[in-house]
């Protein structure tokens, strides 16, 4: 899937269809705010021993600068995990955010570099909102396709029409397979009060997929997800549904769903996903919770479970896709 010339016109489009809306407000340059975290677990694990670690750490500096009528962000974050996956090159320090965003009421914004991509931020973050059991490269435990990282990230968005806006990405994480785009993404968006819809429509390139034999799929992949949520006093709901058609591990359908309540400084989360394999793989199903208090604004602890299950397919041939049920009892110090 090569960038050609609908492409640059349809990134030309959203990068200059601007209406013109209230000017950003002049700013002046702040020092950078560090921050950062480490947060630290008893898990308790289905087949494998207990452990007690620093699952991950993070740092990281971020700050605004005027520029123009655009106000500039940007951001540089580290990270160091130790994975709850089995993959032991998750064990690592990595630069995990190294991006800069230009962002303007009246001229929309542009992002470019490496960090979360906007799959997760505006979609699968409506239901990823637990600790252990989430989509962070040391505890990918979510049943979903999507990632929270990627590298290599050109995005744009359109100003705000009223309570619509729209954005447009391309992701090239791999830069030796004769592709400029691996992953072209259109998203539009509705925002209005506490309500949010998103639809989203991503086509990866077949370059970009290596199935079983070690060799290139033979055609494309294609990923439609539409996310809402709703934010109520002291509870929150969100939903997720991704439907992948012609992936190289076969089509299917996923289902999220998230909600939170809030008493005071404690939080209880309840979640559930359902994915819905079309005779490839067994259909697998996640049930999650998670209680959260804040002692203070640098200090939190939480317990949280995780329940799989799958639904054995009438063919013995299908490929298992079990993950380990867990509990985990943690802190979080945050600075």
């Amino acid at each position: 899937m090569k960038i050609n010339k609908y492409t640059t016109a349809l990134l030309g489009l959203f990068a200059v269809n601007a209406v013109a809306q209230t000017a950003v407000q002049d700013i002046e340059l702040s020092i950078p705010d560090f921050y950062g975290s480490i947060r630290a677990q008893a898990a308790f694990q289905e087949n494998t021993d207990y452990t007690t670690d620093i699952y991950q750490a993070k740092a990281g500096l971020m700050g605004f600068v005027p520029v123009y009528d655009f106000r500039l962000r940007y951001k540089l974050e580290a990270e160091y995990s130790e994975s709850m996956v089995g993959s032991a090159s998750d064990n690592d320090l990595i630069i995990r955010e190294a991006n800069i965003i230009m962002m303007s009421k009246k001229w929309g914004g542009t992002y470019i570099g490496s960090g979360t991509t906007g799959t997760w931020a505006d979609l699968y973050s409506k239901v990823d909102i637990f600790e252990s059991n989430n989509m962070e490269r040391h505890s990918n435990n979510m049943l979903f396709g999507g990632q929270r990282y990627a590298t290599n990230q050109l995005a744009v968005t359109t100003p705000h029409f009223g309570p619509f806006y729209f954005k447009a990405a391309v992701i090239s994480p791999k830069d030796d397979n004769d592709n400029d785009a691996d992953i072209l993404g259109l998203r539009a968006l509705y925002n209005q009060g506490n309500f949010s819809l998103v639809v989203n429509q991503s086509l990866t390139s077949k370059e970009m997929i290596v199935n079983a034999t070690g060799k290139y799929a033979k055609e494309d992949s294609q990923r439609t997800i539409v996310a809402t949520s709703y934010q109520w006093e002291n509870f929150y709901l969100g939903g997720v549904a991704e439907f992948d058609y012609d992936a190289p591990y076969n089509k299917r359908n996923v289902y999220g769903l998230s909600g939170e309540y809030t008493y005071n400084d404690t939080s209880f989360r309840l979640g559930y996903q359902y994915a819905d394999w079309q005779n490839a793989h067994d259909n697998e199903s996640l049930v999650l919770a998670n209680v959260s208090h804040i002692i203070n604004k640098y200090f939190t602890v939480f317990a949280e479970g995780a329940l799989f299950s799958e639904e054995p397919e009438q063919n013995p041939n299908v490929k298992s896709m079990s993950k380990s049920d867990n509990i985990n009892l943690g802190l979080i110090v945050s600075f």
